[in-house]
């Protein structure tokens, strides 16, 4: 096959992928009684309630720090406005559930912040996370264009926005993590925390999600991914510490069957993933599953010793 035929291709399938991932239904998962998915299914582990340490326990694990820092830029202040006055940090489920769960050596702080570019990033330096107005600002503008595409309602925008902004957030907390703790990585960090930021998502979603909604949410992360997909790179691209954003598609797509190929079968059909990667998702649902526990166990605050039952459980009952 040419080249040019080859990309014809891979755009076509990228095309179907990105229709699918944006799909308000997506394919329904298996579940069980309390609404999670089998952790039998695909190896990950299942949601749960997070349990907090007893009253009066000792917490070894520091608190994490939320600020949000007024921007210079006209343009950006009602963005920091909007984001300071709906404590834009407490509303991220995920990050609520580990605040405190880890023996970290010093408080890792969250920063909204003006940046001069799009992005999110961990600042080992000062233990910060930050994330960008700029990010907040062309994430809408996104959610926007995905919603006149689509026809979807007019919430859409702020979903898609809520939806990876968790997503990039838990994903600069993997690298806090590996830095803080010390965390050893084979492999690219990027998709390694992709990972993590996955897992956390899966399985520290709010309490008042449903699974599916979940897995909605995981998907506009996908569907950012591919945003400024072209199928053309340079060599920059090519050498770059991330993943390209139809690798990163893909990968994150891969979780998501991995944790129930049965009951995501439909992804296969829509071409959202092909059938030879599929096979093996399941396996690297849980392998990626199984490598975080592992690594993060050890490190369980004072006060968080049920999730050192619960992991250990888990590390039985998948290997």
């Amino acid at each position: 096959m040419s080249p040019t035929a080859c990309l014809t291709v891979l755009m076509f399938a990228l095309a179907m992928a990105v229709a699918g991932s944006a799909s308000a239904s997506p394919p329904s998962a298996t579940r069980d009684s309390r609404g999670a998915v089998p952790p039998e299914a695909g190896g990950a582990m299942s949601r749960s309630v997070v349990q907090a340490p007893a009253q009066g326990a000792q917490v070894g694990g520091p608190a994490f720090g939320f600020a949000y820092t007024p921007p210079a830029s006209p343009g950006l202040k009602a963005i920091y406005k909007r984001v300071r006055d709906a404590d834009l940090w407490r509303q991220v489920p995920e990050l609520q559930a580990i605040d405190g769960m880890f023996a970290l050596p010093r408080p890792l702080r969250f920063v909204t912040a003006e940046c001069g570019e799009f992005g999110a990033f961990y600042h080992p330096e000062d233990t910060e996370v930050v994330l960008c107005y700029e990010t907040l600002r062309t994430l809408y503008e996104r959610g926007q264009a995905h919603q006149k595409a689509l026809g979807l309602g007019d919430d859409h925008p702020l979903h898609y926005v809520r939806a990876n902004v968790r997503f990039i957030v838990l994903h600069e907390t993997g690298h806090a993590l590996v830095d803080l703790l010390d965390l050893p990585v084979t492999g690219r960090q990027e998709d390694a925390v992709d990972q993590l930021a996955t897992i956390l998502m899966l399985r520290f979603a709010g309490l008042d999600e449903t699974p599916d909604e979940v897995v909605g949410n995981l998907r506009l992360a996908a569907n950012w991914m591919l945003s400024d997909s072209t199928g053309a790179y340079d060599l920059a691209a090519y050498a770059d510490e991330h993943a390209l954003g139809e690798q990163r598609y893909f990968n994150l797509q891969c979780l998501i069957y991995g944790t129930d190929p049965e009951g995501f079968a439909g992804m296969v059909k829509a071409n959202q993933l092909t059938a030879a990667r599929a096979a093996g998702c399941a396996r690297e649902m849980r392998s990626a599953s199984r490598a975080w526990v592992r690594l993060l166990v050890p490190y369980l605050a004072p006060g968080y010793e049920a999730y050192g039952v619960e992991a250990a459980r888990y590390l039985q009952r998948s290997g």
